[in-house]
């Protein structure tokens, strides 16, 4: 972790908007939600895709520099049981596809004002999105996740607050 790039886009940008750009949601593989007592794994994650800058101009003729971040969360169930040795690598699995029996996947604009005009070092950029912005999306993530559940008659998953682990500081 480049903790200098950080800090400098922790004190150039201010949180303006997080919204939802798009969503999907399937049951797959004939799965019925209906039928009690199933086995499910849930599994989840989320990861910045991109960023853009822009620059709008008001009414009165000031400029304003955002900086515009692309977020994916991802919830999967896999049909159980699922042999332990392979639980922690699911994603590995031979033929996983055809244990996924529901999905939801939100990309999440986050934007964020500029607050001086110097130039944000494209370092400090990734940074601020590796660390900060998955962190600041996961409270919407959490409530779309847990309603979208609901509303698919999927069993609702606590998803956890969202913490940096050291792996994540260092990589």
């Amino acid at each position: 972790m480049n903790k200098d790039a950080l800090q400098k886009a922790i004190d150039s940008l201010s949180i303006h908007m997080v919204y939802l750009h798009t969503s999907k949601s399937k049951i797959y593989n004939d799965f019925d939600p209906l039928i009690p007592n199933q086995e499910l794994i849930g599994q989840f994650n989320i990861s910045v895709k991109s960023y853009t800058k822009k620059e709008l101009q008001d009414d009165n003729d000031v400029k304003h520099k955002f900086l515009d971040y692309k977020t994916e969360a991802r919830m999967r169930y896999f049909k159980g049981p699922i042999q332990e040795e392979l639980k922690d690598n699911i994603e590995n699995i031979e033929n996983g596809d055809k244990l996924i029996v529901a999905e939801i996947v939100a990309l999440f604009t986050s934007s964020y004002v500029i607050k001086n005009y110097e130039e944000l070092p494209h370092e400090a950029i990734l940074e601020f999105g590796r660390l900060n912005v998955p962190y600041q999306i996961w409270p919407y993530w959490r409530e779309y996740c847990h309603s979208t559940c609901a509303r698919m008659s999927l069993p609702v998953s606590m998803l956890p607050m969202f913490s940096i682990n050291k792996t994540t500081e260092n990589s």
